[in-house]
């Protein structure tokens, strides 16, 4: 067990124990914190990766301190040393996955300078080539003008005869409509966000994304969302109208199914 993991399990315990004592459930808990059960939870019984980032963790654990009155069994230094130790987690498991991605052969200058000399050639050969094609026009391909042919009638009348080309086959109209059998989800951030989503009950999707960034989900059955900043966060579903997930700063957890 990781040392954030053993800091954080005794705070839940703390937690729990004041609750229970004050028989207080778990659910007046989430609705006077409009934190979900779930995340309740997690925080009681010390499971770090059922958490957002240490920063929003810190103030989850805070709020539900807060909620049940009793603030003063937290230790402000015990909640900073497990912010720095999830932290330190984070960095060495980012550098865990950079390391083997670095390529084994290092460029040097001298093959760069190859490299680049071939794509000039190769470029100024594909325009000198492009420029000195000859146009040649096909004129089997011009379609010839519809012929009306008027043949005389015994009566003295005219009757018209059109001469043209069998009529294009119709073309199916395609028709595109909503899949009722499935549930889709966009999301624009306005501000960064950590959010973990969930995709027919797997993890699609955990991290801090930064402001701006745009993202889409399909699921046959449920898209489970966390929002660690819902305030920053406008969600389209099944391609509906755009609403907020949340206030700022708040943590909001949302479930979207088949309609």
């Amino acid at each position: 067990m990781l040392i954030s993991e053993q800091k954080l399990k005794k705070i839940g315990e703390r937690l729990y124990r004041n609750r229970i004592e004050q028989n207080i459930t778990l659910e007046n808990v989430a609705a006077k914190t409009l934190i979900s059960k779930r995340i309740l939870t997690a925080i009681e019984q010390g499971r770090v990766k059922d958490l957002p980032e240490p920063f929003y963790t810190k103030a989850l654990i805070a709020k539900y301190a807060q909620a049940i009155g009793v603030t003063e069994i937290l230790d402000e230094e015990e909640l900073e040393e497990i912010i720095e130790d999830q932290q330190n987690l984070v960095s060495t498991s980012k550098q865990a996955n950079i390391s083997p991605s670095l390529p084994a052969f290092q460029l040097k200058s001298r093959h760069l300078y190859f490299i680049y000399l071939f794509l000039v050639i190769a470029a100024v050969k594909a325009i000198a080539s492009f420029v000195e094609q000859p146009v040649v026009v096909d004129r089997s391909t011009i379609s010839e003008p519809e012929v009306a042919v008027s043949t005389a009638t015994p009566t003295g009348k005219s009757t018209p005869t059109t001469i043209s080309s069998a009529s294009p086959s119709q073309f199916v109209s395609q028709s595109t409509s909503n899949n009722s059998e499935s549930v889709v989800v966009d999301i624009t951030l306005k501000d960064r966000c950590w959010l973990k989503v969930m995709v027919d009950g797997k993890v699609e999707f955990e991290g801090t994304l930064p402001k701006g960034t745009q993202r889409s989900w399909t699921a046959r059955e449920q898209i489970n969302i966390i929002a660690g900043n819902a305030g920053g966060v406008v969600v389209t579903y099944n391609h509906g109208q755009e609403k907020l997930l949340g206030k700022p700063g708040q943590v909001e957890e949302v479930t979207y199914t088949v309609n």
